[in-house]
């Protein structure tokens, strides 16, 4: 076998020439404050939301027909082929009108329940349901198939500007066991001007804009739902209270297919449980193409998304937190991006395709595996907001990487100054597996390693590095495996355990890497899928001034761990 002496490089960085990484972390940019979002089903949802209907003496009817409208009970009136409700109560509609809608006009005190039984109601010219005033209503459906749709215009009636096939200006509710299909060329699906509650039902949507759009807030539980929308799949936004604008799915089964954003809320997403499915593609609208975006903070907790996007597949401009679940994503942006904090505590992350894996000022990695794909860097703690909203394929990142310090041999430090250096990395557990073309780890500013299994993966051509910081890279507990170029190379220093860090030469892709101590242990195995010329290997087994073996391919050599 060759041993490696000049062709295997000594330690790539020593400790003498990254002084600056036993710095402090520095706080000289802004600093963020993490939030949790706390809300719970019992204060999104009231047992009359969630309840099934039964027919009984004390429901009034209206039996729909274009010859004639039947009803039975006070509270109603009729004009043509327009039913008006006036009154608090049970509403059992059956029936169809080709060209007509029910308008609910009712004192503010009053709920009003409409339960649709067989129904198909189509607007030429309007909403087959228009709720004007009431306290608030239920649109339960008790069939499995109703279909409300509109013929392509809307022409204002009163003061309202109507937009959607069921549009409310007050709370609105719809639910019930059956089915519920919405069809609009233009327009929304479902528009409320308060809250608005999907519980329990089937309900299919396709519409020319969004497709349930709602003021204060969207919920969501137990239901079918899908969407096809030429914007936004789910739209929540107050332009007023910042408090409100959000949306909250407890459960349930979601698929959409947008020209827009898949979720997009003015404030916060709050995703507890649910089977969520987004495809938001590309368009000549010049529409924001994210899966899920939020002014305020994402929280994840549990259940299984898959997002195919464009722009980011989950953004924020303040917080994201993931605590649980199946997350799939596939972009030509940033898999998951936050102007301010992305915290990771549990789940299982597959980013497939990303331009950027992870962005975020302040990143903290607590637990869960990771598994990321990037053209670009695999985790950037980018040290300021991605102004462009359009990274990757659509012009560009924005956070240029300022001077690097410790690169060996004078190389490495002709980068651009970014002006901001206050970005953090924090990794205390997991299982993350990067394979990146850009940086594995790029961190404006400090890289802090306390445990957990991290894999970087990156290639030799280019400016790239498998580890990119402009403070410090330290490492105090863990295992971490990186190979790639070793142009712009960095290291970690090693507090309480030893770091291997060396030169090999170009290999190819898999060419085998293995570690051993004197006495023939075997440390590490393992076999890069990009090629490298650098690999850095430290865990709480290698120990700080004792010698080890590595061997590369056909290539060996012994050096000391620092």
């Amino acid at each position: 076998m060759k041993r490696l002496f000049s062709i295997l490089l000594v330690l790539i960085i020593l400790a003498s020439l990254i002084s600056c990484s036993n710095n402090e972390n520095k706080d000289d940019g802004d600093s963020y404050e993490s939030i949790t979002l706390e809300k719970t089903d019992e204060e999104m949802f009231t047992d009359r939301d969630l309840s099934s209907y039964e027919k009984t003496d004390e429901a009034k009817e209206i039996s729909l027909s274009d010859d004639k409208i039947s009803t039975q009970g006070g509270g109603i009136s009729v004009n043509s082929s327009v039913v008006t409700i006036s009154e608090g109560g049970t509403y059992y509609v059956s029936g169809g009108l080709s060209d007509g809608m029910i308008i609910v006009d009712a004192p503010d005190t009053e709920k009003i329940q409409l339960v649709l039984n067989n129904v198909s109601i189509k607007s030429e010219s309007s909403s087959p349901i228009y709720i004007k005033s009431c306290n608030k209503t239920f649109i339960t459906v008790n069939s499995t198939e109703n279909k409300l749709s509109n013929g392509g215009i809307y022409t204002q009636i009163d003061e309202n500007n109507i937009d959607g096939v069921i549009f409310s200006k007050e709370d609105l509710t719809v639910n019930g066991s059956g089915g519920l299909t919405i069809e609009a060329s233009v327009g929304n699906g479902i528009v409320c001007k308060d809250d608005l509650v999907i519980a329990n039902l089937s309900l299919d949507i396709n519409c020319g804009n969004h497709g349930l759009d709602a003021n204060n807030s969207v919920r969501i539980k137990d239901a079918s739902i899908k969407i096809a929308s030429q914007n936004d799949g789910l739209h929540a936004e107050h332009s007023e209270n910042e408090e409100l604008g959000y949306i909250y799915i407890s459960s349930g089964q979601i698929e959409i297919s947008s020209l827009g954003d898949g979720f997009d809320a003015s404030s916060n997403i709050q995703i507890v449980n649910g089977n969520i499915k987004i495809e938001a593609s590309q368009n000549e609208t010049g529409n924001s193409n994210k899966g899920i975006k939020a002014d305020g903070c994402i929280q994840i907790e549990n259940g299984e998304i898959t997002v195919i996007s464009q722009d980011d597949s989950i953004h924020s401009n303040t917080q994201i937190n993931i605590m649980g679940g199946k997350i799939n994503l596939t972009t030509n942006d940033d898999g998951i991006h936050a102007d301010e904090i992305l915290n990771i505590e549990d789940g299982e992350i597959d980013i497939i395709k990303s331009y950027e894996g992870l962005e975020a000022h302040t990143i903290n990695i607590n637990g869960g595996k990771i598994v990321l794909n990037s053209t670009d860097d695999g985790i950037n703690a980018a040290g300021g907001n991605d102004q462009s909203g359009f990274g990757g394929e659509f012009g560009g990142d924005n956070f240029q990487r300022p001077n690097r310090p410790g690169a060996p041999n004078g190389m490495g430090g002709g980068g651009m100054a970014s002006g901001s250096s206050d970005g953090s990395i924090t990794i205390n557990n997991g299982e993350i597996y990067i394979n990146a073309s850009g940086d594995g780890i790029d961190a404006n500013g400090t890289l802090l390693i306390t445990g957990g299994y991290t894999v970087v993966c990156g290639p030799t051509q280019g400016d790239t590095a498998v580890l990119d910081y402009d403070v410090s890279g330290i490492i105090t507990g863990g295992t971490f495996i990186g190979t790639g170029s070793y142009m712009m190379a960095q290291t970690l220093t090693g507090e309480n355990q030893g770091v291997y860090s060396v030169s090999t030469g170009n290999q190819q892709a898999g060419t085998r890497i293995t570690l051993s101590d004197l006495n023939g242990n075997i440390i590490f195995d393992y076999t890069p899928n990009l090629s490298y010329a650098i690999v850095i290997l430290t865990s709480e087994d290698i120990v700080k001034g004792e010698s080890y073996t590595i061997t590369v391919g056909d290539l060996s050599g012994t050096f000391e761990a620092q």
